[in-house]
């Protein structure tokens, strides 16, 4: 269990820190980096550290799209749900910096380009951050050469993004390139233009910083950029933000010549009037980050490079080749470097007036990070000693509040990657402590039983672990994405018979799912269940295939909810896929009693589409349940829930069985057990698979 000092920001409470919290922990593809040196890039930085001051009426006018987000969670979930959900994602903190340079402490077992003690820069926001340690891609870092500093190679990442602002520029030797704003990125820029050849004219009202691009060797300078020469200039970079983006647009086109370009560096939006850019026949550019491969998970999680005969300036490409011209005194951040600074000043940095670049120095005395371990617990009889693995939106917004609610359990520790979730949960509990290392609950003599809400591919590793560690376990759905991982179970399931363990199939305990079974009629059941799951990213975690694909994550659920309404062995499954790449499928299930049931599981083309529709049918007896909210039996409405109030889906009644059957040592019936949550998974992964079938049809 270690700590460390980081840069960090809270929302919630309007301030910036330096705060001690968990040194994160390593993922395939990424290595541990000791920071020596980080940097900040006063324009990007101080608008998020205004961004974390603001109160919480800015925060909503800067973003209305996550205001809509919340009316539409609000609708559907209800009040409490969404206020559980806004409280957490504002008291999550947040990391600061973007770009760095330290050593190589740790590397994941597949990394093996790099060395332990290596020097490395770092890009990349949530990567190279304002932290003594950080957890760095492969693809975001490149080995720096010895003959440059560590001050000059933190520069790397911000260089790369001067890089690929020129690549978009399509400069060539000899061409005329205006640089609109000379702020850090703009200076940058400069620098990259001339070492590029081109022939750079500056504009910025500031005389200092016009100064400073003349020293770098830009030819000429204008304060205004109406006074800068019209039809002369083969590409206007613009390095500045703001709101007027029409005027900048517009004089930016008025300085180029016919078919320049515009490359839009800072935030700004690409509008303008048509006819100015229609007679020069104009082309508009954005500037990504640092280059190809920022923001592709296959790029940066999965350390997938791009074949470089087909994309060849990616982000560690562009890093190289600044390392590359820095060695060779091509470029040189020196000048640009208004002071340094240690970490424990930074927060208070952030609040004073800007500069150009500000180094921040960090005081590691070794290669590792220091070791802390919580005091000791007592063991206080009859008190349920949690630990928590996975601090993301389902445990915080969901788990977590109800087991609040139970005053015999104490949560002792929580895991979280980054460690900053983990973080920002210990922060409201008292004697918890935050870690980013599962191991270190599993191992822990004071923790008895254990909350897994991680991604899918990690479930059957963890609760495995778990298991064998002799903790009582409750695993999020799924049990697990793929038959070997299917196997670990069956192999430790013998063993597990004095721990409770559930899979958090929370509907079967849902009011709505008793009341129904109080009603249902003896006898052969039709079941028709639609689930219409709300549209999610295509690059969404919960999409790849190492996690399943999102049906595969969410299917058991309701297979298991029609399981326990019919109450006979589910003897046959098969999936119609109808966009495999998509998850939208049909699964129809056969009973031993004759019930027949059937999931369509097909994405909601909106947002506001009913989520889950379950119909009931057998002779004499029709039910409909509509998104949790009400349930008509036989035409009466036999329960309702209010509007702005949550739907319920059994989550307090399934963690209240779960820690009762704890505490009593009796199994409760209502608990399918591990080896019927095995034989579940074990349908769904053959009905998924190829010939889509498992059992008679």
């Amino acid at each position: 269990m270690t700590d460390m000092r980081a840069l960090l920001r809270f929302p919630g409470e309007r301030r910036i820190a330096v705060t001690d919290c968990p040194v994160p922990a390593l993922s395939p593809g990424t290595i541990l980096v000791r920071t020596e040196i980080s940097v900040i890039s006063n324009g990007t930085e101080r608008q998020q550290a205004n961004e974390t001051r603001a109160s919480l009426i800015r925060k909503a006018w800067q973003r209305p799209d996550l205001v809509a987000l919340t009316v539409e969670k609000l609708r559907r979930d209800g009040a409490l749900a969404t206020i559980n959900t806004v409280k957490e994602r504002l008291g999550r903190p947040m990391v600061t910096g973007y770009a760095n340079c330290g050593l190589v402490v740790a590397m994941a077992p597949d990394v093996t380009e790099f060395d332990i003690g290596q020097r490395v820069a770092c890009a990349g926001l949530g990567h190279a951050n304002h932290a003594e340690y950080n957890i760095v891609p492969r693809n975001l870092a490149s080995p720096v050469p010895n003959a440059i500093t560590g001050e000059k190679a933190a520069f790397a990442t911000l260089y790369a993004i001067a890089l690929h602002a020129i690549r978009q520029g399509e400069l060539v030797i000899g061409h005329r390139v205006a640089v609109v704003g000379c702020g850090l990125i703009g200076q940058l820029v400069t620098q990259t233009a001339i070492a590029a050849g081109a022939i750079v004219t500056v504009v910025e009202p500031v005389p200092k910083r016009r100064e400073m691009a003349m020293a770098s060797g830009a030819s000429n300078s204008y304060a205004e950029i109406r006074n800068a020469p019209a039809d002369q200039f083969d590409a206007v970079l613009i390095c500045i933000s703001g709101n007027e983006t029409g005027t900048i647009i517009e004089a930016a086109a008025k300085l180029c010549r016919d078919r320049g370009i515009i490359v839009c560096v800072g935030d700004i939006a690409p509008k303008a009037s048509r006819n100015i850019l229609y007679r020069k026949e104009i082309t508009i550019r954005q500037v990504r980050s640092y280059g190809p491969g920022r923001y592709d998970p296959n790029y940066e999680q999965s350390g997938q490079d791009y074949p470089i005969g087909h994309v060849r300036w990616t982000v560690k490409r562009n890093m190289k080749a600044a390392l590359t011209l820095i060695e060779s005194g091509k470029l040189d951040p020196t000048p640009l470097v208004s002071q340094q600074i240690d970490l424990e000043d930074a927060a208070d940095f952030l609040a004073a007036a800007p500069t150009m670049a500000t180094i921040i120095r960090y005081q590691n005395a070794d290669d590792r990070p220091k070791s802390s371990k919580p005091a000791t617990q007592i063991k206080t009889t009859g008190t349920m000693r949690i630990g928590l693995i996975g601090a993301g939106n389902y445990m915080t917004g969901t788990l977590l509040p109800r087991l609040r609610r139970h005053e015999d359990t104490a949560i002792k520790a929580i895991v979280s990657q980054s460690g900053l979730s983990a973080l920002a949960i210990k922060r409201q509990l008292s004697g918890a402590t935050a870690l980013s290392v599962a191991d270190d609950i599993l191992a822990h003599p004071d923790i008895d039983t254990v909350f897994i809400a991680t991604r899918h591919d990690s479930h059957a590793e963890l609760a495995c672990k778990a298991l064998n560690a002799g903790k009582h376990l409750w695993l999020e759905k799924p049990l697990c994405v793929s038959r070997e991982q299917l196997e670990s179970f069956k192999q430790i399931a013998e063993q597990s018979s004095q721990q409770v363990f559930m899979v958090g199939h929370n509907r079967r305990f849902a009011p709505m799912t008793a009341m129904l079974k109080k009603h249902l009629p003896k006898g052969k059941i039709q079941f028709r269940y639609q689930v219409r799951p709300a549209p999610v990213p295509t690059d969404h975690w919960v999409n790849r295939q190492e996690q399943g694909g999102r049906t595969i994550g969410e299917i058991s659920h309701f297979i298991d909810l029609l399981s326990a309404l019919a109450e006979t062995e589910l003897l046959g499954l098969q999936c119609d896929w109808i966009n495999r790449e998509a998850g939208d499928s049909i699964w129809h299930m056969s009973f031993a009693d004759g019930s027949r049931g059937e999931v369509s599981y097909l994405h909601a083309a909106r947002r506001n589409t009913p989520k889950e529709v379950l119909e009931v049918s057998a002779p004499g007896f029709a039910a409909i349940m509509s998104d949790w909210r009400k349930l008509v039996i036989n035409g009466t409405t036999v329960l309702r829930k209010p509007l702005l109030t949550s739907p319920d889906k059994g989550h307090d009644d399934a963690i209240a069985v779960f820690l009762d059957a704890i505490k009593s040592g009796i199994h409760d019936p209502r608990i399918p057990g591990i080896d019927a949550e095995i034989h579940l998974m074990d349908q769904i992964l053959a009905a998924a698979s190829g010939d889509g079938q498992y059992g008679p049809a």
